[in-house]
């Protein structure tokens, strides 16, 4: 699979912003990163709205429901349809392709916006005072939860935006071909020093 000369493959905006806000004994360090302008093609679009011969029983994507896709059976009778005018009159409502075809096709319609905002981590921490920690004889006590890829905003409609993958290699930035997405994870700690 070759991606389209057309396709924009580097960001025009590619940028990231930590903020440090302290309040009384505790802090905040949100980390957002967001990237503007950039093109994504979404081959697993393609790849999931066709059956080609090699794979004539896998799934396909709701997008390709049979009221909504183009089709050659009559609905009603189950009879194959091969006159250009019954065909027309039978797809007069279609909004996508059959999906029995001979190879997946290079399409634009797989080309999506990749623009994104994330909050990629963000640390929620509280030290206790001093006065509650001398009868303890312990100089600092602290708590914390970090969060990471808690939320993304985007318009792309995979699963996630800043892909870089396809099967065959690593190296192809704005291919989203299989990739596994980034996962949210939470850990939580305590700092103690005496």
């Amino acid at each position: 699979m070759t991606v389209p000369s057309s396709v924009m493959l580097i960001p025009t905006i590619p940028e990231g912003l930590i903020l440090q806000q302290p309040i009384r004994d505790s802090i905040s360090q949100p980390f957002f990163n967001w990237v503007y302008g950039n093109e994504i093609y979404n081959a697993n679009k393609l790849e999931f709205t066709s059956f080609p011969d090699s794979r004539l029983y896998g799934n396909l994507l709701s997008m390709m429901n049979w009221e909504d896709r183009f089709t050659t059976v009559h609905p009603e009778t189950g009879d194959f349809v091969y006159s250009p005018e019954g065909l027309q009159m039978l797809n007069q409502n279609s909004k996508i392709w059959h999906p029995m075809m001979s190879r997946v096709v290079l399409h634009s319609w797989a080309v999506e916006d990749g623009s994104f905002l994330r909050l990629n981590n963000i640390t929620l921490g509280y030290t206790l005072p001093e006065s509650l920690l001398d009868r303890f004889f312990v100089d600092k006590l602290r708590f914390y939860v970090t969060g990471y890829n808690l939320w993304t905003l985007t318009d792309y409609s995979g699963y996630d935006p800043e892909v870089d993958t396809r099967r065959s290699t690593p190296l192809t930035p704005g291919v989203d071909y299989s990739a596994y997405p980034r996962s949210k994870s939470v850990v939580a700690g305590v700092n103690l020093t005496f």
